[in-house]
């Protein structure tokens, strides 16, 4: 019984800017750097970083950039035995641009993402009935991610779902109707409900809608605010943690990934929130997607007051 995350795998290209383009503009960078990303591969790393093996389906091209992410999991210590190698799509990319200020504007091209199927998934029913957790993106085809669910839904998996990217309001019906978990950002929040949750009151409102689609727990994430849950008629704010942030990239994937984690060590929801909180919180005081994804022992020390 464990974790297993299914979604998208990218070879990240990032630069650092002064100030984020605007259309048309052309902006210089001094460097850039290379490393693992896509929302699965974040998570997965991200889990594994804090203690949990987990189980990783994802799909990558026979390719140079798939083989440097195999060869860079496995050295984190990660199952790669799980990755799908496409025949004909090159690995997903994403081209990054970040500011002074940690923001960000990204570019994905799916690639072997794009290709994973329902057949895929059927060739990993059995961990996906067997998990406790299962967590998912929309960075892969709509038809996998409702496949990977109804396998997980024959066993006891609950169904963590990452709303981003927003999909089709007709589609994302379909998903929350079936999701036990869903943790989306402000403004995912608001494509979905039409409500932009600035605070308590109107994140609560929020996740009323959100629970009439489906999801018994709704889990509002509000960037250095902290977050919202709302599960069972049990509400509460959670505060975000104050860090030297460099780079939001992941943060959003790591803290779906502590949240997992705490839930599967049997924290109680408001404990397992302020967990997530704390490990997304650490994922931006480093570069990088997956790569800035923190280690169990610096969120316990955030969570202590030992680091800042």
């Amino acid at each position: 019984m464990t974790i297993v995350v299914v979604g998208s795998s990218n070879f990240d290209f990032a630069a650092r800017v002064a100030k984020l383009p605007v259309q048309g503009q052309t902006v210089s960078s001094q460097a850039y750097k290379t490393g693992p990303g896509g929302k699965g591969c974040n998570q997965a790393l991200a889990v594994a970083r804090l203690g949990v093996d987990p189980v990783f389906i994802s799909k990558i091209g026979d390719d140079m950039l798939g083989n440097q992410l195999i060869e860079t999991l496995a050295a984190e210590g990660l199952d790669t035995t799980h990755l799908i190698v496409a025949d004909e799509a090159q690995t997903g990319i994403a081209l990054i641009s970040i500011d002074e200020a940690g923001e960000n504007m990204i570019t994905v091209v799916g690639g072997a993402n794009m290709t994973m199927t329902r057949s895929d998934l059927h060739e990993k029913q059995d961990y996906l009935r067997d998990c406790d957790y299962l967590l998912l993106q929309l960075e892969c085809p709509v038809v996998a991610i409702d496949c990977a669910i109804k396998y997980a839904r024959e066993g006891k998996a609950k169904v963590m779902l990452d709303p981003a990217p927003v999909a089709d309001l007709v589609v994302m019906r379909d998903l929350l109707a079936l999701t036990h978990i869903v943790t989306p950002n402000q403004s995912e929040c608001l494509a979905l409900t039409g409500i932009d949750p600035v605070d308590a009151a109107t994140a609560r409102a929020a996740s009323l809608k959100l629970h009439e689609m489906g999801p018994e727990t709704v889990i509002i994430k509000m960037g250095g605010a902290g977050a919202f849950y709302s599960s069972h008629g049990e509400t509460g704010m959670v505060p975000g943690f104050k860090v030297n942030t460099i780079d939001t990239v992941g943060a959003g994937d790591c803290f779906n990934a502590g949240l997992a984690v705490a839930l599967h060590g049997g924290q109680p929801l408001g404990d397992a929130v302020r967990f997530a909180c704390a490990t997304g919180a650490l994922a931006t005081t480093s570069n990088g997607a997956a790569d800035a994804a923190p280690l169990l022992e610096d969120v316990l020390n955030l969570l202590e007051g030992r680091a800042a």
